[in-house]
């Protein structure tokens, strides 16, 4: 994943600011101070992770706006997504910082906080887009890690306890599965405890001083008592001191051989150390050259098609040779083919042999069907334990199986009736007796499971309480439904008075018919009223006053009518407003009623409530039933007691019953373990059985008659077979086919010769015409051993692709290494063995080993003396043991002597166990690494160029630790900075990789990370980025941002673009490309030899990195391939003056002068 474009609208000191133009590999933004480069990092934290932190922190102000995007290329189809976040609403105004305090960080929002992502790449239609998640893009990786490891500035690379949070120092300090700092600690601190109690001076807590104190009281007491045995008794002193002095003496040969063991041992890991270093010099040397030439792919496609000429002429010669071969082994005629006429003959007279053998085998089922009526009367009747059947009944009527029928077959089996009644009886009744314990048991079990059942879903409330728990709630729900019902009417009626209020409200305008009739009265009246007033009485003559009386009251009634109207419908519309109101409150009331029920009766949104009322309702009388049967139990229990003691009873009955039968029958002389069943069958089928044994021996008669007709027929086609020279093997028919089917072999192989003779014709001749095109191809793939001059494949493969030997050279380290750390696994003494190696030059192993013998020598000239001088005080002993005055303290001294050295013993072994368990602890701490430091070991070793060459972690604490070519252990806090932070940058590098195989590919950015770096530390620290860009996945970025010019330059000479913040052109344009590293040692490490036929070309200009391409060949040549360019720069062969171009650097798109 790389970002492309950063879109700033608004994010603390930036305002409306775009960086565009971004690609993969390393991204070097040049800007000065104040530009905004850290609010920059802080921004592609907040876009990937959400503002939240930013606020806790206080970085940015909660009630201000955020907001910006970034458009970013994901894996791996390139597909282009716009992440925007923005931060902003009316509701900032009432957020704080404080707001935020919740502990959640990463991918979740809070008040105003919106994150959208969008599929924007234009090769996708709005059909092909798809639906994008924030997880989907940032992986499995939480904030923390994030800003620790791929977001962070100089403030984080300086300080270890950012790579100490859960996601780090998982990676970081988890040794190999199995292996417990704990356990082996205990067990150190137990050792030492025993030894401190041993070394005591308190003779209540060490036995060592205990039997000091004990020592010294006897000899006190043995020197007080003045006795000649004195003198005996200092000879045994002295023989005992120079017995431990011989005894000291042994155990420090001992060690002295072993350490001129520890030194051969040394010497033999001399040539493997030596091997490992040569091995990996070579593999360095081979790394820093380019390893593949373009004519190793125009040779490969030669000699792929001369490969597919051999093989095809080669697949052809076999084809031939073997259609020959094929005509070769087509056997010649054989007698069945020279007697065809008699084999012919014979075959004619396989029906009338077909007919014999089915006749044979009928009767022969006849007489095995008789034999197995006669054996399945015999079982069914129940003799089969009686009478003697042979397994399989002789049919060819040689031998047949007499019967033996025993002494009491023949008699009337009346007697034995009475018995086998008592039997069923008493069998009948145990069966009756056991299905009731079953019945019994079967009952309390359901009953006892129903309410265990129940009572496990009542969440520890009795079936009482659950009842009326579940009462409560049916009722909650009736009265819920209830107030629904009520509030139902009240919408209606509701709905129905606002229908009559608009109604009124329309009727307080009088119709138009009404309105014209009382304006047109109304107007009469008054003109009759007015002009019986107004005109002169000459006009209106006696009808004066009648006309104004008359208009008087036509005014009067129009006005009367039209004041009525209005205030009728005035009284009606107040009235109907009031049942308006008074029912909106009961519906309010009825609302909060419902509220409360609601939050009483447990929510589920898929019933409805009737269904759940009947469910409660259900659930009561469940309860209620489950109640009566609880009580029910000890009836249960009462019937299974019952029913128990009456199968015992029926159980003697039955075995009282079978003796008795068992008497009667041994009183017959038929077999006690007949049932009666058998018995019945034994009486009833005794005629069938001698009428089936007759039958049996005449069917058995019959088949062999039949056999014998077969058999003469059988020799006569058996002649045949040996005239044919065959063998007679089987039987007559299927002689017969074997002849068929050899006499129609015979006429196949005809055929088959005739058709195998004008393939291997066809054959010659495409054989022939493939090897003519061999030819043509080795001439195309020799052309290329000419123009490179060489001879032969291997040396042609040796100068155009180098990577065999890489390869070899890689295995050859990898096996030097994995030997070198397996013998180095394996020897646990010296500790320093790999100074005593590197010192090697300075302190060879044969001086150390020469010093060993010394040593030893020494040792054991003074055990030759100790035991000379031991022999001497051994003799005068011998002279002084005849007084025995003091000899039982004598016997007690020599006691407690014994008992000291056993104590002594006992010290040494457990300082011998201390010893090798920290010897073992310490080579575990070497071996067993965790795979991220192995390859931050990696890193730092070139980033130190092997100052440091590994990072450790102890076993007894998570501790690193950084180890030196001098074998010296540094602890990180005791480093220079400059040194420190390169550490810290390795172990980000390693899990940054480590992560990258958990599918996190976010980019990586860094903030003046490099501005304590001296400038070779800078110089090596940009190689190694560049490096590790390069190593990653093809889409994978790292963005630089520095205010430094001189890291800018560093990182532009290691290969890196590098632009300012606005501009997206390179600051400088051609950035003089690394020098290829050169070979140690000559010989197979230099660089390939270019043909001299090929024509010389100009290098590549190299600019901006806008996408990670390999480099286009020049235009000169249209048959170039293209990754020439990409391993051996512009040109492919050398110039007029035999120099040979740098190669352009990768990711950089080549473009012409």
């Amino acid at each position: 994943m790389f970002i492309e474009r950063i879109d700033v609208e608004r994010f603390g000191a930036l305002d409306h600011t775009t960086i565009d133009r971004l690609g993969p590999g390393v991204q070097v933004l040049y800007g000065t101070n104040e530009t905004g480069k850290t609010t920059l990092l802080e921004f592609v934290r907040a876009v990937f992770f959400g503002y939240e932190g930013l606020f806790r922190r206080g970085v940015l102000d909660a009630r201000k706006p955020c907001a910006g995007k970034l458009l970013v290329r994901m894996p791996p189809e390139r597909t282009l997504l716009s992440i925007e976040r923005r931060h902003e609403g009316p509701e900032l105004a009432a957020v704080t910082n404080e707001s935020y305090a919740d502990d959640v960080v990463g991918l979740g929002g809070d008040a105003g906080d919106l994150i959208r992502i969008t599929d924007v790449d234009p090769r996708h239609d709005q059909a092909g887009r798809h639906k994008v998640y924030l997880q989907d893009v940032v992986g499995d990786i939480d904030e923390t890690t994030f800003t620790s490891v791929m977001a962070f500035g100089l403030d984080e690379l300086h300080e270890l306890r950012t790579l100490e949070p859960e996601g780090c120092g998982r990676r970081l300090y988890e040794l190999a599965a199995g292996l417990d700092r704990s356990t082996v600690a205990r067990v150190l601190g137990h050792l030492h405890d025993a030894m401190r109690r041993l070394d005591s001076a308190d003779p209540t807590v060490s036995p060592l001083a205990a039997l000091e104190a004990r020592r010294t009281d006897t000899l006190e007491r043995i020197a007080a008592a003045g006795a000649p045995a004195l003198a005996a008794g200092g000879l045994w002193m002295e023989l005992s001191h120079l017995d431990a002095e011989i005894a000291g003496i042994e155990p420090r040969i001992e060690a002295a051989l072993r350490a001129e063991d520890v030194v051969r041992g040394v010497l033999a890991l001399e040539p493997l150390h030596a091997e490992w270093r040569r091995t990996s010099d070579e593999l360095s040397a081979l790394e820093s050259v380019p390893l593949v030439h373009a004519d190793r792919d125009a040779w490969r496609l030669a000699n792929r098609r001369l490969r597919r000429f051999e093989r095809t002429a080669k697949t052809r010669k076999k084809l031939r040779a073997k259609l020959a071969r094929q005509l070769r082994e087509l056997p010649a005629e054989s007698a069945v083919w020279k007697k065809r006429a008699a084999v012919a003959a014979v075959l004619e007279e396989a029906p009338k042999l077909e007919r014999l053998a089915a006749d044979a085998a009928r009767a022969e089922s006849h007489a095995r069907l008789a034999a197995r009526r006669f054996g399945e009367q015999v079982g069914v009747a129940g003799l089969s334990r009686v009478v003697p059947i042979a397994a399989n009944l002789d049919v060819d009527g040689a031998s047949v199986p007499d019967v033996l029928l025993p002494e009491g077959f023949a008699l009337s089996f009346g007697p034995l009736r009475s018995r086998a009644r008592d039997c069923s009886r008493a069998s009948s009744e145990l069966v009756e007796a056991k299905r009731a314990v079953a019945e019994a048991r079967r009952s309390l079990d359901d009953t006892k499971g129903s309410v265990k059942g129940a009572g496990g879903g009542l969440a520890g409330l009795t079936i009482a309480e659950a009842i009326a728990q579940a009462a409560a709630r049916a009722g909650a729900i009736r009265k819920r439904i209830t107030a629904g019902d009520q509030l139902a009417e009240l919408d209606r009626a509701i709905a129905r008075i606002d229908r009559e209020v608009t109604e009124s409200v329309g009727s307080q305008l009088v119709p138009a018919p009404w309105l014209l009739g009382l304006g047109g009265l109304f107007t009469i009246g008054t003109g009759m009223l007015l002009s019986g007033l107004l005109l002169p009485r000459e006009v209106t003559g006696s009808m004066a006053y009648a006309m104004a009386a008359l208009g008087l009251a036509g005014a009067g009634v129009a006005s009367v009518t039209t004041w009525s109207l209005d205030k009728n419908s005035t009284v009606r519309l107040e009235a109907l407003r009031h049942q308006l109101e008074v029912a909106k409150e009961q519906r309010e009331e009825l609302l909060k009623q419902c509220g409360t029920l609601d939050g009483t009766i447990p929510a589920d949104a898929t019933l409805s409530l009737d269904r759940r009322l009947a469910q409660a309702q259900a659930e009561v009388e469940r309860l209620e039933e489950l109640l009566a049967r609880e009580g029910s139990m000890h009836v249960l229990a009462d019937r299974v007691t019952l029913a128990e003691q009456a199968v015992a009873r029926a159980l003697e009955a039955r075995t009282a019953a079978r003796g008795r039968w068992r008497k009667a029958l041994a009183h017959r002389g038929l077999p006690t373990t007949l049932s009666p069943r058998e018995v019945r069958q034994v009486a009833a089928h005794r005629h069938t059985l001698l009428t089936l044994d007759d039958d049996r021996r005449r069917l058995s008669e019959e088949s062999r008659h039949k056999r014998e007709e077969l058999a003469a027929f059988s020799r006569r086609i058996d002649e045949v077979l040996v005239e044919c020279e065959l063998v007679p093997e089987t039987t007559a028919v299927d002689h017969l086919k074997l002849l068929e089917e050899r006499l129609d072999a015979e006429r196949i192989t005809i055929r088959r010769r005739s058709q195998l003779t004008r393939q291997l014709e066809s054959a010659r001749r495409r054989h022939r015409s493939m090897v003519r095109q061999v030819r043509v191809a080795e001439r195309a793939v020799r052309e290329f051993f000419v123009r490179w001059g060489v001879t032969a494949e291997p040396e042609f493969l040796a100068k155009v692709d180098r990577r065999p030997e890489y390869e070899e050279a890689r295995a050859a380290a990898a096996i030097a290494e994995q030997s070198w750390a397996d013998a180095r696994r394996k020897t646990t003494e010296p500790p320093e063995v790999d100074r005593w190696l590197t010192e090697a030059q300075v302190v060879p192993l044969a001086r150390r080993l020469a010093e060993a013998r010394d040593v030893t020598l020494r040792h054991r000239a003074a055990l030759a003396a100790a035991s000379e001088r031991r022999q001497a005080v051994a003799a005068r002993v011998e002279t002084a043991a005849n007084d025995h005055t003091l000899e039982s303290l004598q016997v007690d001294l020599a006691g407690i002597e014994e008992r000291l050295a056993e104590q002594q013993q006992r010290r040494n072994l457990l300082h011998r166990a201390h010893v090798l368990l920290e010897q073992t602890r310490a080579a575990v701490a070497r071996d067993h690494q965790p795979p991220v430091l192995r390859e931050a070991s990696r890193w730092l070793s070139r980033l130190t160029e092997g100052r440091y060459p590994s990072i450790t972690t102890a076993i007894d604490e998570a501790r690193l630790e950084v180890h030196d070519t001098d074998g010296e252990i540094w602890n990180p806090e005791r480093l220079s900075r400059g040194t420190r932070e390169q550490v810290f940058l390795a172990l980000r590098l390693a899990l940054i990789r480590d992560l990258g195989r958990h599918d996190v590919s976010l980019p990586v950015v860094m903030d003046d990370a490099l501005v304590n770096f001296d400038d070779a530390r800078a110089r090596s620290a940009a190689r190694v980025l560049v490096e590790f860009t390069a190593e990653q996945a093809a889409d994978r970025q790292m963005l630089v941002l520095t205010c430094h010019e001189h890291v800018a330059r560093t990182f532009a000479a290691a290969g890196a673009h590098v632009r300012s913040f606005s501009d997206p052109a390179p600051l400088w344009g051609d950035v003089a490309p690394l020098a290829p590293a050169t070979a140690v040692a000559s010989g197979p490490r230099a660089l390939p030899p270019e043909p001299a036929a090929r024509p010389a070309r100009e290098p590549a200009r190299v600019v901006e990195p806008v996408v990670m391409a390999a480099p286009e060949p020049a235009a000169d040549d249209g048959t170039a391939w293209p990754a020439e360019a990409f391993f051996f720069g512009g040109s492919r062969s050398p110039g007029p003056t035999g120099e040979r171009p740098h190669p352009a650097p990768r990711r950089r798109r080549a473009r012409t002068p």
